[in-house]
């Protein structure tokens, strides 16, 4: 894979976002292959912020280690990410009368590192204009150094700003002018070549995890979204939100998490679709609610967006030990769902799959997301939309099935497969109650040993039935340098398992292995077989995730027993990079 990748650092509130989203959005245009990954600490302001952009001759999920442009808008950059410079690489860096040191100068002449000073203060001065214009000037030179047509950035600028009017569309234009002029005077013919771009690529979607996520719920038949903010689920809350005048949906941001999803727990027993999302520690409070709806067995979906670290620990930063929590915190036991996002694809088409699970088999469902997949900017092409299915399961809602309901239906402990009849408040039907004591078929307070069995053993054998229905994890292999789904592998020399973002990385780095890929979508009830039929066949497994403690192969040795020859673990706050994964695989596989 040919890729070139650009990072653009600074402070925040210094733009690096509007600078690496307009470049961005200009490269997608012209029908490049590109992802975006930022990085930002938990401070409002100030804090050392990247935008990286990594653009590909062909689909790319994931980031590199190393870049070929890095722009220093603080000086900051300019002590940490020097060392992220390849040979051959430009530097461009905004601070007057920087000196570098030796080290730098030595790093520089080895790499054949170019280092370009743009005056910006100064440029500001002359135009007389204020700092916010500044970011125009730096994308306009980014743009030109990557050989690309300065008229693009105007058409950006017009399609932004022209609703400002036409003196601040002048201004900008000014600004990218002076940044051609910059380039052109200070980097003469100096370029990074480009990949070669891919027209069909042109009308790809371009969007953050988050928004895919907000376009699948939307999809699904949500109605209602309440949610309390935190990283890195707040995206999600906030796209969601945006778009509320056209999807006329119901957005409550509640006081708390409790709250956020009990009025969903709420809606959903009312019969509409329903939707939070939180993190680690509002998952923790939404639990007991959780646990309710699990005896109650009124389905129930929540987003899980997962970060690093215990406690508060790293919130703006991706990590995966949250996967535990989703299969079994809350109190007591009951049967639930657990599955995980990927990217861009799968945070669409498996939203309106969760809502389908949760009221097929009336228990609650957590989607698993992290900070990396939220805030992760992908190319996607266009999703198809007649692709999903409302599936209701046993909710009736016709009058003549209604008449025929007796309030012990509903939780009548004999039904076969754990699920029973389920019909709405308010209906022309038997009556029942709905509580969180242990309670008899028609929901009367129970506390007896032999009904606390019977009903333990109906809500548990959802759990099988749903298992056995439930999708295989799917398996992927290389074929003439690119990875591809393929139903049964038959010739194994390494096997490689994992869930979530870490997809993205594994197969960018597959077309320079000769492996095989296992990807779980659903974590919890756990699908084995197809895992255990590769694992026979290969000469060597190794499992990736982004924890200490390996949370998936500690739930797989608990299902079979089964240990992987080796474990790539990651729990820094950084996702996999695709370069550093790479390299891992190899020295692994040999």
């Amino acid at each position: 894979m040919n890729r070139v990748s650009i990072k653009i650092t600074g402070a925040q509130g210094q733009g690096i976002n509007s600078v690496g989203e307009m470049v961005a959005k200009g490269l997608k245009r012209a029908g490049y292959h590109l992802f975006g990954y930022r990085e930002y600490m938990s401070l409002i302001k100030g804090g050392h912020s990247s935008y990286q952009l990594d653009i590909a001759d062909s689909h790319i999920e994931s980031s590199e280690t190393k870049v070929d442009l890095l722009v220093c808008l603080n000086y900051i950059g300019l002590k940490r990410d020097l060392q992220d410079l390849k040979d051959g690489a430009i530097l461009i860096h905004l601070i007057p009368g920087w000196k570098f040191s030796d080290d730098d100068k030595k790093l520089f002449e080895e790499r054949k590192v170019t280092v370009l000073y743009l005056p910006m203060e100064k440029i500001l001065k002359e135009m007389g204009s204020r700092p916010i214009v500044g970011n125009v000037l730096v994308t306009a030179v980014v743009w030109c150094l990557l050989g690309r047509d300065v008229n693009n950035v105007k058409d950006m600028i017009k399609e932004q700003f022209g609703h400002k009017g036409e003196k601040i569309v002048e201004l900008n234009y000014k600004f990218v002018d002076r940044g051609k002029q910059y380039k052109d005077e200070e980097a003469g013919e100096l370029e990074i070549t480009l990949p070669a771009p891919d027209a069909k690529r042109k009308d790809d979607l371009l969007l953050t995890g988050s928004e895919a996520m907000g376009l699948g719920a939307i999809h699904a038949g949500v109605r209602m979204y309440c949610g309390y903010p935190m990283t890195p689920s707040s995206p999600l809350l906030k796209y969601i939100a945006d778009n509320q005048n056209e999807t006329g949906m119901v957005i409550k941001q509640a006081e708390d998490e409790i709250t956020a999803m009990q009025m969903v727990s709420g809606a959903m027993f009312a019969g509409a679709r329903a939707l939070t999302a939180t993190s680690g520690g509002g998952y923790d409070l939404m639990s007991e609610t959780l646990s309710l709806n699990g005896i109650t067995e009124n389905p129930s979906v929540m987003v899980l967006a997962m970060r690093q670290g215990p406690s508060t620990g790293l919130p703006t930063w991706s990590g995966q030990g949250d996967m535990l929590l989703a299969c079994f915190g809350s109190h007591g036991e009951y049967p639930r769902l657990v599955m995980s996002v990927s990217d861009t694809e799968d945070c669409f088409s498996l939203m309106p799959e969760a809502f389908n699970y949760a009221e097929e088999y009336q228990l609650p469902v957590t989607v698993l997301t992290d900070k990396h997949v939220a805030e992760g900017l992908y190319m996607q092409p266009q999703y198809n939309m007649k692709k999903a299915e409302m599936r209701r399961g046993k909710l009736i809602t016709a009058q003549k099935e209604l008449d025929k309901l007796k309030s012990s239906d509903r939780y009548d402990p004999s039904v076969e497969d754990g699920v029973s009849p389920r019909w709405l408040p308010g209906s022309k039907a038997a009556t029942y109650c709905a509580q969180g004591d242990e309670h008899d078929a028609e929901g009367n307070v129970d506390e007896t040993g032999p009904n606390a069995v019977l009903q333990m053993d109906k809500r548990m054998r959802k759990m099988e039935s749903m298992k056995q229905n439930l999708p295989e994890p799917v398996s992927f292999v290389v074929e003439s340098g690119k990875w591809k789904e393929e139903r049964d592998p038959k010739d194994i020399d390494l096997l490689v398992v994992s869930w979530g973002s870490n997809k993205g990385a594994i197969l960018d780095s597959l077309c320079e292995l000769s492996a095989c890929y296992l990807h779980y979508s659903y974590l919890w009830p756990l699908k084995t077989e197809k895992l255990m039929a590769l694992a026979s066949k290969a000469k060597k497994t190794i499992f990736v995730e982004a924890t200490h403690q390996a949370q998936l192969a500690k739930l797989i040795k608990m299902e079979t027993g089964f240990d992987f020859d080796h474990q790539i673990l990651k729990y820094d706050g950084r996702p996999f990079f695709v370069d550093e994964l790479s390299s891992q695989l190899l020295a692994l596989s040999s």
